[in-house]
């Protein structure tokens, strides 16, 4: 038996992806997309857009606003 390193890379991928976590809920963040890109679009801070959510009742660490804004944004 040979070793095979493209074989073994394909393995290590498909097993990555079953191990992968996905988001089984939408993000509370979801329901402002639309106003959180446009803030962010015309220069409005991370931390800004966690207080304009706080005064809406959205209670999120400013880390997850940045998360949200890299993957959506």
């Amino acid at each position: 038996m040979t070793f095979d390193l493209n074989k073994e890379i394909e393995q290590l991928n498909e097993l990555k992806k079953l191990r992968t976590k996905k988001r089984h809920k939408p993000s509370k963040l979801d329901k402002y997309q639309h106003q959180l890109r446009k803030f962010y679009e015309n220069g409005t801070t991370k931390s800004d857009l966690q207080l304009w959510l706080a005064k809406r009742g959205v209670k999120v660490h400013w880390t997850t606003v940045k998360r949200w804004i890299d993957k959506n944004a």
